[in-house]
């Protein structure tokens, strides 16, 4: 059962809030393992010459890749890795116990010319008070123990909530994409990580980190009493065009209770008392859509560059405070994007 989290008279805002979540019945309490989902760690495109390295889970999450069969273009392999020896597109089924499992493709690529490391941007529009926004958590969590390619900022709200932490930005955010149910995740801006139980399955995001980037982000950021400096600079190595910037301010680490409504998620209570939050969206620097970069600066060897001011607002720690840096393309897709603490400095990723 769906239903829409709808801004109405306050006299019935509590019943509209306990509603609107996704989810249903079979969410909870689910103990039967009913598919296996596989995945290659660190995403499902790498430079010719790298190895993939395949993982298999039940919707448990319980790792069965030692008890699986594992075929790279229907050729049983031995273990769980392959290495390709040419490069193009390899597809990965896995067996387990006759389980139902949906095959992934990974890709062998060659890189000719300067590039760069490539993350992908998870964004999560969640709620303290949403029980079913655990299932983005976990996939956050499982995300996280494939890989370290992407970017995630928390986007709680609405405004009006229990959530302590929605404000002026998480709703422009929230109108941008028209989130009307919680919990939203998109991967990338404009690809949506559908909502369902499976929160092991992280094919989707995976199959969106790319073996290289020509886009290069690097940061410095320098504090003087409550005031932020960041000046970003933007590497290119292709010809690109009707590019955007933005910026946003996210603090890493913040405590609350969080509302569970599944039964099969961190240890099934109806909430998780001192659940740490991350990436939890603070301030946007500039446009929330992105502001748009010169296109005489995205062309081959030049460096584009943004200053970028910040004050920080009483109750922020500065110490888990970072910014997050992302490049757009002009339908909205982010193309690389990079965080990083204030007050530090960092180098472009060069491969």
């Amino acid at each position: 059962m769906k239903k829409s989290l709808l801004f109405l008279h306050s006299v019935i805002f509590i019943f509209l809030l306990l509603c609107s979540c996704k989810g249903n019945e079979s969410d909870e309490g689910n103990s039967a393992v009913t598919y296996i989902s596989v995945s290659s760690e660190g995403g499902n495109e790498k430079l010719l010459g790298k190895t993939f390295t395949f993982k298999v889970k039940d919707n448990l999450s319980s790792d069965v890749t030692s008890q699986s069969k594992i075929y790279v273009n229907n050729q049983l392999i031995n273990g769980n890795t392959y290495t390709p020896l040419e490069k193009g597109t390899y597809n990965v089924k896995a067996t387990y116990k006759d389980l139902p499992v949906n095959p992934i493709s990974v890709n062998s690529v060659v890189n000719e010319g300067v590039a760069f490391k490539h993350r992908i941007l998870y964004e999560d529009f969640t709620g303290t008070w949403c029980g079913y926004c655990t299932i983005a958590l976990a996939r956050h969590d499982n995300l996280s123990l494939q890989t370290g390619d992407y970017v995630f900022m928390g986007i709680h709200g609405p405004e009006g909530t229990t959530d302590p932490w929605a404000n002026a930005t998480s709703t422009e955010m929230e109108v941008l994409k028209n989130i009307t149910e919680w919990p939203g995740m998109f991967i990338n801006r404009n690809i949506v990580w559908v909502y369902d139980s499976n929160y092991t399955d992280m094919s989707l995001p995976l199959s969106q980190i790319k073996a290289y980037s020509r886009i290069g982000i690097k940061m410095n950021s320098t504090i003087s009493g409550n005031k932020v400096n960041i000046e970003a600079r933007v590497f290119f190595t292709e010809n690109l065009d009707n590019l955007k910037i933005a910026a946003f301010i996210v603090e890493d680490e913040l405590v609350h209770n969080q509302k569970n409504y599944i039964g099969t998620l961190y240890g099934g209570g109806s909430a998780i008392y001192n659940y740490t939050h991350h990436n939890v969206l603070r301030n946007k620097l500039g446009s929330v859509t992105g502001d748009p970069i010169p296109d005489s600066q995205t062309v081959i060897s030049n460096e584009y560059i943004r200053s970028f001011q910040y004050n920080i607002l009483s109750g922020f720690n500065p110490e888990h405070l970072k910014v997050i840096i992302m490049i757009l393309d002009e339908n909205g897709s982010v193309l690389n994007v990079r965080e990083e603490k204030i007050g530090t400095n960092n180098s472009y990723e060069f491969l």
